[in-house]
């Protein structure tokens, strides 16, 4: 059954480190210092070793999108796109964000009002959460999660309830969904296509959620960073276009995963005029503006995609498609079972047969077969003990080239 718990930083435990430092840390950091941030560094070396074939960090090999690398080159040796931009986004790619969706899903919005430009998705997410949350405030969320979701929703003073998405279709629970949801919820946290699961919602489930949100005056932060990495008949529906939510919600993408590359950390967010102006302010004092020669290039390219009417970018769903399958079997060959992924970067396996924990198994698989993959528990709730749950589901990253991907497979079934 899906479980649904309710989270207090007051509840939290801190790890050894942390009550070291108690004295000089703020009770921000020593809350959020456990978990994922006590392990990522033992894993980060792991995937990453030398000789170690890495699909832990899900983030391209490969170039990225030629005209955006393209663009910011040429914008490097600009003058006037070294300086600030103004604070909602240079207006060339606001003007790009806002021509890109109203051609892909007939989406009218208002570059200057209804559009803002982030230093990430990442901080999207932080600064919509600080623009909307109030302390005590409920944000609804659904684990496994992008890790930073649950730090975002304390740091903003509210209080996270967590609904657990069951493998292997991981899909909604709408009995513990709506359990999850009362008067006190200020915000659900959707994510579709979903890290880490590549589950993708349905036009059901959103609307599901949608009457949710109606019914208890919630808002919707629609993280929708990979929607341009759909597999297959799956479609990316945006709960956004559900009727009555276009005025609850914020949508946050970005450059990141569109455009294959994750190091510019050029986001955006698009939503009701109101909420954006909010999300604005927050951003102003959070990074002002993202690097502006970026701005640019990915103005430049997404231009260019609107022009040709092509939002394959690179045709990069095709190739991770492509990779999951291929993953797929040769983990299937060794007796594990592969959840059904419609989307996104990653491939979750259920290692169960081996006996061993997540951990002990990306441990074991990095020492004896030179493979990197991360273990699913470091994408739960850790709030109880500051420990990583232990689970039989580990994570590994297709969104790599196909020799990549053929090379792992080669140390996997040597």
């Amino acid at each position: 059954k899906a479980t649904v718990s309710v989270l207090n930083w007051h509840r939290c435990t801190l790890h050894p480190s942390a009550m070291a430092s108690k004295d000089r840390w703020s009770r921000r950091v020593v809350q959020e210092s456990g978990g994922v941030g006590k392990y990522w560094p033992e894993l980060a070396r792991l995937t990453s070793e030398e000789g170690v074939v890495n699909l832990g960090q899900g983030f391209p090999d490969f170039a990225g999108v030629e005209t955006a690398l393209d663009g910011a080159a040429a914008a490097l040796q600009n003058i006037g796109l070294n300086q600030y931009s103004p604070v909602g986004g240079l207006p060339a790619l606001t003007a790009a964000v806002a021509d890109l969706y109203a051609d892909w899903y007939g989406d009218a919005l208002a570059p200057a009002d209804e559009i803002v430009i982030m230093t990430s998705a990442t901080e999207a997410l932080y600064t919509s959460l600080q623009a909307v949350v109030n302390p005590g405030d409920e944000v609804v969320i659904f684990e496994p999660f992008f890790p930073w979701y649950l730090p975002a929703v304390r740091l903003a003073g509210g209080i996270p309830k967590v609904v657990t998405l069951e493998p292997p279709a991981f899909g909604l629970d709408r009995d513990a969904v709506a359990a999850a949801f009362s008067d006190n919820t200020k915000a659900v946290i959707v994510n579709t296509p979903h890290n880490p699961t590549g589950a993708v919602l349905t036009e059901g489930e959103l609307g599901f959620l949608a009457e949710l949100c109606e019914k208890h005056d919630a808002l919707c932060i629609s993280d929708e960073i990979y929607e341009t990495c759909v597999f297959g008949e799956a479609k990316h529906c945006r709960i956004r276009d559900v009727p009555g939510m276009k005025d609850r919600t914020v949508v946050i993408s970005g450059a990141s995963k569109m455009l294959s590359v994750t190091g510019w950390r050029v986001g955006w967010c698009y939503g009701p005029k109101d909420l954006i102006a909010a999300i604005r302010t927050m951003h102003g004092f959070t990074t002002y503006c993202a690097p502006v020669p970026l701005q640019q290039a990915v103005a430049d390219a997404l231009g260019a995609a609107v022009k040709a009417k092509d939002y394959s970018f690179d045709g990069v769903a095709e190739l991770f498609e492509d990779n999951y399958r291929r993953l797929a079997e040769a983990l299937e060959g060794l007796g594990a079972k592969v959840c059904k992924a419609s989307g996104g970067y990653f491939l979750i396996a259920d290692i169960a047969h081996t006996g061993l924990t997540d951990m002990e198994y990306v441990k074991q698989l990095a020492a004896e077969r030179r493979v990197g993959c991360l273990p699913l528990g470091m994408f739960y709730d850790t709030s109880s003990d500051g420990e990583l749950r232990s689970t039989t589901l580990v994570r590994f990253a297709i969104c790599k080239r196909r020799e990549h991907i053929d090379n792992a497979i080669r140390h996997l079934t040597a």
